[in-house]
């Protein structure tokens, strides 16, 4: 059954009058605008992709109302609520038990830890988290932090940078478009969290020596702990810094493997049984085979 085409700006002002009616200071992450720029991401992301009109559709609604139970219910349960809210727009302008729920389907999906295994699941996983892999997430980091001290959230919110790290390295992109789009991002604010976490040791340290007493032998104590905390991670972060540039190199020589490969290929089939019409060609062919050739011996000797 068709789905009626004004549904999207039915949902969109149905969402705003929600945020409205139900407004609380303490959302600092969770408002509006947040719910806004995930359906902007959905709209980018999904322009990408070979998506139904009614794929397209299930995903800006699930999109709209992903977030609403958080006006009213604690953010633990808040996609069940989500998807209750949605269900009572919907329910007397839709009469499509399959699109509620997909509808419902994919607002679940939005729950962390994230498992998508279709395109519209994924699409809708990577909008939700798509700041993850902009300059900007330093300040939405600082919004979700806040609005977790606001909701009297504290234990969520000790050891922070430690657990947004964690957060950083497990998340992964699960489009090609926001991989190619915004790993890249995403890796730079790791680094940024990392170095956080490795001051944050060092204080630590510092302080817990510093509780210790301060008499001479204890002064030299903190000052060789210091010392060997911040060698420690410096052998940690040069080592995960070589890590990532051993796998760029092997990443790069397999593209290096592959494409020497199929240039042999290519010229072993066409060019070979052309030497003999058109000698001419022999000179070029010796010299692009040699190239290929020395290409991929590099490339492998790059992998070792």
């Amino acid at each position: 059954m068709s789905i009626n085409n004004g549904i999207i700006k039915d949902s969109e002002k149905y969402v705003d009058d929600l945020f409205d009616k139900f407004y609380q200071d303490n959302l600092v992450f969770h408002d509006i605008e947040h719910t806004r720029s995930v359906v902007q991401r959905v709209q980018e992301i999904a322009s990408h992709y070979d998506l139904s009109e009614k794929e397209l559709k299930e995903l800006l609604v699930a999109a709209w109302f992903h977030d609403t139970g958080h006006l009213v219910t604690e953010p633990a349960n808040h996609e069940e609520k989500s998807i209750e809210m949605m269900k009572d727009f919907l329910g007397p302008k839709v009469n499509d038990e399959e699109f509620v729920d997909k509808v419902a389907h994919l607002i679940r999906m939005t729950k962390l830890p994230p498992s998508p295994q279709t395109l519209q699941e994924k699409i809708i996983c990577v909008a939700d988290t798509y700041h993850f892999g902009v300059d900007d997430f330093k300040k939405t980091n600082k919004a979700m932090k806040k609005e977790l001290t606001l909701r009297k959230m504290n234990t969520l919110v000790m050891d922070w940078e430690r657990n947004t790290l964690e957060l950083l390295q497990k998340h992964q992109f699960f489009t090609t478009y926001c991989r190619d789009l915004l790993q890249e991002g995403k890796d730079k604010n790791i680094q940024r969290f990392r170095k956080k976490v490795g001051k944050l040791d060092v204080v630590n340290a510092s302080g817990s020596l510093l509780a210790e007493g301060g008499d001479d032998a204890g002064m030299e104590k903190q000052k060789n702990a210091l010392l060997t905390k911040g060698i420690q991670t410096m052998l940690r972060l040069t080592s995960e810094n070589h890590l990532e540039l051993s796998n760029m190199a092997d990443g790069k020589a397999s593209i290096l493997i592959s494409v020497n490969a199929i240039i042999i290929s290519v010229i072993l089939s066409v060019l070979i049984r052309r030497i003999e019409v058109d000698t001419h060609l022999t000179i070029p062919t010796i010299l692009f085979l040699t190239s290929s050739l020395a290409t991929i011996i590099v490339a492998i000797l790059a992998t070792r």
